[in-house]
């Protein structure tokens, strides 16, 4: 069963953000917490995955698709590919634009640790035909005409688990509330 941990801001923490209107959450359930980054998840596009081999580290900016906090790529290769093999271990990151000069407390991300696992689409058709269930992409492929030219490239499909999340959201109450896998 997955821990939550939400941090408590002291008194003078708790004054200072109530001046500017900031109520930060004092607990929520797992269940409401995996929602919100869900649906979080479920917002963006893209994420800046972390992989590393040996003592080099890597990171990919990549489109991905979730289904709730598993998430998705579809890649035609990279290095990122050599990393993974050597190590699954993965962290990526997702933010918002933040612009500190119009709202200070405006930050707002995701910081995911997790296992990565890698297939071909051919080795696996209908896992990855599952999976594909999930993608945002199809209709844009479709409108484009691209859909049967996609239906034939042997493309990778790397799927992440998540073991800890870490979310920021100040003006929805989240200071880094942390969730680990059990």
């Amino acid at each position: 069963m997955p821990q939550l941990i939400v941090p408590h801001a002291n008194e003078r923490q708790k004054e200072i953000f109530k001046t500017f209107n900031i109520t930060l959450l004092e607990s929520i359930s797992e269940k409401e917490f995996e929602q919100e980054v869900s649906n979080y998840l479920g917002s963006h596009n893209v994420l800046h995955l972390a992989t590393c081999r040996g003592s080099e580290p890597r990171s990919t900016p990549l489109e991905y698709f979730n289904n709730g906090l598993t998430v998705y790529i579809f890649s035609e290769g990279g290095g990122k590919f050599a990393n993974l093999k050597e190590n699954g271990n993965v962290c990526y990151s997702i933010a918002d634009p933040y612009e500190p000069d119009k709202n200070y407390f405006g930050a707002v991300g995701l910081q995911v640790w997790g296992i990565a696992s890698t297939f071909k689409r051919n080795d696996n058709p209908a896992r990855c035909e599952e999976i594909a269930r999930y993608s945002r992409i199809g209709d844009a492929l479709k409108k484009q005409g691209l859909d049967q030219f996609a239906s034939k490239v042997n493309y990778n499909v790397i799927t992440i688990e998540p073991l800890k999340i870490r979310y920021l959201n100040l003006m929805r109450g989240f200071r880094n509330v942390l969730w680990e896998k059990g």
